[in-house]
């Protein structure tokens, strides 16, 4: 284990009497529980994605220019750094699954695989959880924009389990249960290292395609000059504060278990090391607030809770919240109902294509071709030359990601409906079918094509030719489906 790594997480003692169960089934039958789980907990990941990315894109993050930034502006930016940096994390964890489920001989499965629709429980997720906001105890989870009440809703997705919980199959109660029963399985003395070694390291997704964080992670933690350049002394603020000196890098390098946070898997101790760094990124290191040793960056539940906390709602709360970690006070400055109004576009619940006027369905397909054109990209990295991942990676993912959908959906939102509701046209990550992902690149460009309306053309032209410059994946499906 490298410098900075967390350390491995021993097996509890409920793992401990889960694991000799586990052993009394044939080593088939745990083989094939285990590929089956690690595909569940992509979908489980995937499901979460298109959640954070919505309410992230529902945040006006430019609503002041730096020197004016007001309370709400502050806290829509920090809100959208924290929320873009659990979604990065969530990719991450995809990976981190996509890499042991490979590693054992499957290809991971991700195009059209998102649920559909929303509001939508989690894959596998006992339907009842502790009460909300309304006192209701069902988990579905909705598209909806930035406030109290989604807050709620991440706060379900990545709600703790208890000390020393029983590890749980299908039909969990908390992803880290769900995690705890696939370490169980890893830990059967049936699995061997050479289980992982179907698909060998160089095959599978790269750390150096991973980066803690990106331009959409960061945010200001006080106003600043936007056209200040660096002092000629360092720290020498006096003439005004540029973007640099007040960013906040919300993700963190440390966090992880293993030599780096993407891990290449072909052993069941770096097999182990990717549910861990899943594990504690999420709900927490070891039943704590944060998700490393060092007390270096807040698990997703504990940065969910405290920009909860910082909403005039929060002193009132009802929800059933985890006992540990313990739940902040109030943080001040509070943040209004009315105040959040101001930096928050108005996205309707859960949308759908069909429900948009006739006129913006074709740039409501496009948006969701683009989505899952990403997942088929994501796939196909399995499947492109060592030598050619991390170019295909860049030129793919964090292209199709930063400077397509991202840009997209902003465009997206300057065209109101015309239902009278005042709502502004908001992405809804349906499952676009592509056809075979052999046709999928073309099909993309057909989508691209199908945008006609003047206003939208003006407004995203320079969009679409983005998206035509993105890798053709389809000389790496000629022979799937």
């Amino acid at each position: 284990m490298s410098n900075g790594s967390d350390p491995l997480t021993p097996l509890t003692p409920s793992e401990r009497e889960m694991v000799a169960e586990l052993e009394q089934l044939g080593r088939e039958e745990i083989l094939q529980q285990l590929k089956d789980n690690l595909q569940t907990a992509i979908y489980i990941e995937l499901a979460t994605i298109p959640i954070y990315l919505f309410t992230y894109y529902s945040i006006n993050r430019t609503a002041t220019t730096g020197e004016q930034l007001d309370a709400a502006s502050r806290y829509g930016n920090k809100a959208g750094g924290v929320i873009m940096s659990v979604a990065v994390e969530e990719m991450l964890h995809m990976s981190l699954s996509s890499n042991v489920l490979y590693s054992l001989g499957v290809q991971p499965e991700l195009y059209l695989h998102s649920p559909d629709p929303y509001p939508t429980p989690l894959p596998y997720h006992n339907p009842v959880g502790p009460p909300g906001p309304d006192g209701d105890r069902k988990v579905l989870i909705p598209l909806s924009r930035l406030g109290y009440e989604q807050f709620w809703h991440f706060l379900q997705i990545e709600y703790p389990e208890k000390v020393d919980a029983w590890p749980e199959d299908r039909d969990w109660n908390t992803i880290g249960q769900f995690y705890s029963y696939i370490r169980c399985l890893i830990s059967c003395r049936q699995i061997t290292d050479e289980d992982f070694q179907v698909h060998g390291k160089g095959t599978q997704i790269q750390s150096g395609n991973y980066s803690v964080n990106n331009v959409d992670t960061l945010y200001p933690d006080q106003a600043f000059d936007p056209w200040g350049l660096p002092p000629p002394v360092p720290n020498d603020y006096a003439s005004g504060c540029p973007a640099a000196a007040v960013s906040e890098y919300t993700n963190k390098a440390d966090s992880h278990a293993g030599a780096a946070e993407l891990i290449t898997v072909n052993s069941k101790l770096t097999a182990l090391q990717a549910i861990d760094t899943i594990c504690d990124q999420g709900e927490g290191f070891q039943h704590q607030a944060t998700d490393d040793p060092s007390h270096a960056e807040f698990s997703h539940y504990y940065k969910f809770l405290r920009l909860q906390a910082q909403l005039e709602r929060y002193p009132d709360h009802v929800e059933d919240l985890a006992p540990l970690p313990v739940p902040p006070d109030p943080i001040l400055p509070t943040v209004t109902d009315a105040e959040l109004s101001e930096v928050v576009a108005s996205f309707p619940d859960n949308p759908r294509t069909g429900s948009y006027p006739e006129n913006l369905q074709a740039l409501s397909n496009l948006c969701n071709g683009v989505y899952q054109y990403m997942l088929i990209m994501t796939e196909t990295i399995f499947r492109v030359p060592p030598e050619e991942q991390k170019l295909f990676f860049n030129q793919g993912m964090h292209f199709s990601m930063i400077w397509i959908l991202d840009k997209l959906i902003q465009n997206m939102r300057g065209f109101e409906l015309d239902d009278g509701s005042g709502n502004v046209l908001a992405p809804t990550f349906e499952n676009y079918d592509l056809g075979p992902r052999s046709d999928a690149y073309a099909s993309l460009q057909a989508l691209a094509a199908a945008i006609t309306d003047p206003a939208q053309k003006s407004a995203i032209g320079y969009i679409i030719t983005r998206i035509n410059e993105l890798p053709d994946v389809s000389p790496y499906w000629d022979d799937a489906c």
